[in-house]
């Protein structure tokens, strides 16, 4: 596996009350030509630190590759209790998927890997554009070649995961307490590129944590 790019934008807006905004890319190359089919496993994902079933249904069709990411996702919460502050179970949105599939889909129309598409729209402009009415929003976006779709998945997760903890960063969105759903796109393009969208939100303020995180002091804002 070799690293192609790898970079980092986040902000915090403060609009009443904290609106947490970040968003993350990177691309990497593999050497694999071979789909690894998802370790859907067995496993026990219950919190008891959290009282929290991590593996309890997102609400999505497992089918979908975007699905098997969200799972991912709340697996990767599960095993992190401490720095993602006993964060709730990601539930899978519709309406953020379909914005999530249409950038991964864009990226390999129009031959570019940015959260801002060739007409200028960044995340939350396409998130309102979508009519989506969200109050902290967070998109992760990945670029891999060289694997099958289900090993892109692992591959970009674990990259992700892989990142220093208790920072602006893919990592703290996959954790942030205070994201509550997720839509995620993935899409392989004719070049052999598979591309990865994660858009995280927070649909009311009751879901916003005020209280201090202990773990990441330097995150008690998201």
């Amino acid at each position: 596996m070799r690293l192609d790019r790898l970079l980092a934008v986040g902000a915090v807006l403060l609009v009443g009350v904290a609106l947490a905004i970040a968003c993350n890319d990177f691309s990497l190359h593999g050497n694999s030509d071979d789909d690894t089919a998802l370790d859907e496993g067995s496993d026990d994902l219950y919190s008891e630190s959290c009282s929290i079933d991590y593996g309890a249904d997102p609400g999505c069709d497992v089918s979908n590759p975007g699905c098997q990411m969200a799972h991912m996702l709340n697996k990767d919460r599960f095993g992190h209790p401490a720095e993602c502050d006993c964060a709730p179970v990601l539930q899978w949105d519709a309406d953020l998927a379909a914005v999530a599939q249409a950038h991964s889909r864009d990226m390999c129309d129009r031959d570019f890997f940015s959260h801002t598409n060739p007409d200028g729209q960044d995340p939350f402009e396409r998130l309102n554009e979508a009519g989506i009415h969200w109050v902290a929003a967070g998109e992760n976006i990945g670029q891999a070649s060289g694997y099958g779709v289900d090993e892109s998945l692992v591959v970009i997760e674990t990259s992700f995961m892989d990142e220093a903890e208790c920072e602006q960063n893919h990592r703290s969105n996959v954790l942030s307490r205070n994201f509550s759903h997720v839509g995620v796109g993935v899409y392989k393009c004719g070049n052999g590129y598979v591309y990865v969208t994660q858009d995280f939100a927070a649909l009311s303020f009751d879901e916003l944590r005020q209280d201090p995180h202990e773990y990441c002091p330097s995150l008690s804002g998201n």
